[in-house]
């Protein structure tokens, strides 16, 4: 009996509630569904963006890609230029100057003086007369001759 009495006073009560919930529930239903309307305008719009924004970043990485090859192709270029301006700066750096010329210049005038002296004291013909004095300075080898280096004619 007990279980009788309260199943009453529970199926009143549900009766005595449910007078504002269903009005509540339409009320609540309908602005949901206002909700999910506005909702689905506002996410077509961001699906078209969000397919260009897409687009737009292929094409993006697609040209980012294209000047680092060209970037790639210039560090190499640059690096070239760099080794041989290395390059051009040790010759510099080894090159003669002015005065280093100036001291070649005197020493090649003085060996080819010192070659000179050799000639003029050597004998080309092996005639026995020095170069200095010979006057017949291409005798032929054997042939003999006098003390200008001339031959001597029998």
């Amino acid at each position: 009996m007990k279980k009788l009495v309260l199943l009453l006073v529970a199926a009143t009560t549900l009766v005595a509630c449910d007078n504002g919930i269903g009005e509540n529930l339409d009320a609540l239903t309908a602005r949901l569904a206002e909700v999910n309307a506005e909702l689905a305008a506002a996410t077509s719009g961001l699906q078209t963006d969000i397919s260009s924004i897409g687009d737009e970043l292929q094409s993006a990485l697609e040209t980012v890609q294209a000047n680092k090859a060209q970037v790639q192709e210039a560090i190499a270029t640059i690096e070239d230029i760099q080794a041989g301006l290395d390059a051009a700066l040790d010759a510099l750096q080894d090159a003669v100057t002015d005065e280093d010329v100036a001291e070649l210049l005197a020493q090649v005038q003085e060996l080819s003086e010192s070659i000179q002296m050799l000639e003029d004291y050597g004998d080309s013909d092996y005639d026995g007369i020095i170069n200095y004095l010979d006057k017949c300075p291409d005798t032929d080898p054997g042939v003999e001759v006098d003390t200008d280096g001339c031959p001597i004619n029998d």
